[in-house]
């Protein structure tokens, strides 16, 4: 079978029009895929971000004399922030940690942010550190968990970015 010029043409014409389909055609826009888990030099650190009203009755506190208070005038805007601290190499869960969080919506030249303790808590029967933050906007939100361990010298820090929908 003898090839034309014009069967040669036309099959280039229409690769060409493929890829330019996909190099000029707006490109589908990927989320970033969220990091829920930090290493710093002495910890695994863990995030979970969960709507305020998705919980229906305040997590038990390791220390009974203490209760966690979300601010119900705010909505459905406030989340419960918790993060689960892991010691390195062994992998054993830290419990008995100091851990405080700041909170607030990403901005080029910052904005609010609200600080809180994160108070133990048990969750599964296993303790981690949690406490409500109000997120009322949708953005991304910078949340920075600073660990204090008793015969530690200095607190580590660990950032995380929650993207709220």
């Amino acid at each position: 079978m003898k090839k034309h010029a014009s069967h040669t043409l036309f099959g280039s014409s229409v690769i060409f029009a493929v890829l330019l389909t996909f190099f000029v055609a707006p490109a589908p826009v990927w989320a970033a895929e969220p990091n829920w888990r930090y290493e710093s030099a002495s910890y695994y650190i863990y995030l979970g971000v969960v709507p305020a009203s998705l919980i229906k009755k305040n997590p038990v506190l390791v220390d009974g004399d203490k209760t966690l208070h979300r601010d119900d005038s705010a909505g459905d805007s406030s989340e419960h922030v918790m993060v689960a601290v892991f010691r390195k190499p062994n992998n054993e869960r830290v419990v008995n940690a100091t851990v405080i969080a700041q909170v607030g919506i990403k901005k080029l030249l910052g904005g609010v942010k609200v600080e809180k303790p994160l108070e133990k808590m048990l969750t599964s029967g296993a303790v981690t550190y949690g406490n409500y933050f109000p997120m009322p906007k949708q953005g991304e939100y910078e949340i920075a968990v600073r660990i204090y361990e008793p015969n530690k010298d200095q607190a580590e820090t660990a950032t995380f970015i929650y993207k709220k929908f």
